[in-house]
């Protein structure tokens, strides 16, 4: 990972920055229950779920955390398989979001894909245009999609 960016293995001491994550993603939640302590109870057990759902599809997957400047800003699951790499997942704090972070995970990502000689896989929400316009400038493509999702497939050298 370039500087300022750099990856780590998340631990339990990540926890209250994981869910304070977590929550900065679901936009949703936070609109639709203004009482904090039942939109908190409600968006830990989301998080619990969506855990969960990672370690059962891929119980392989490491689960990093994204650092800028030795401080967190992210977290990035990735899933190394037989015959893809697969991101499953990354999420960036609002105050870091177009910042180049989720571009030089993807960049490393891409170069680490390359030298096992395997295709870079992710899904992404029809609904989430900014990280389709990213992964597309990438140099992925789509390969299939259903209602919710696009499966999208980087299989070159980096762009």
């Amino acid at each position: 990972m370039p500087e300022p960016f750099a990856l780590r293995d998340r631990t339990e001491a990540d926890h209250a920055f994981l869910q304070a994550l977590y929550l900065s993603t679901r936009e949703d939640l936070q609109q639709a229950l203004p009482d904090p302590a039942l939109l908190q109870q409600l968006v830990a057990m989301q998080q619990t779920a969506q855990e969960t759902g990672f370690r059962y599809r891929f119980p392989q997957a490491r689960q990093l955390l994204l650092l800028r400047s030795g401080l967190p800003i992210g977290r990035v699951v990735v899933d190394t398989g037989q015959h893809a790499l697969r991101l499953v997942d990354i999420a960036i704090t609002p105050q870091a979001r177009r910042s180049g972070a989720a571009t030089a995970v993807l960049a490393a990502l891409q170069a680490h894909a390359l030298a096992q000689g395997l295709p870079l896989c992710l899904a992404v929400a029809h609904t989430n245009h900014a990280a389709q316009s990213l992964y597309r400038k990438r140099g992925f493509a789509t390969a299939s999609e259903d209602d919710l999702l696009a499966q999208m497939v980087w299989q070159g050298a980096p762009a």
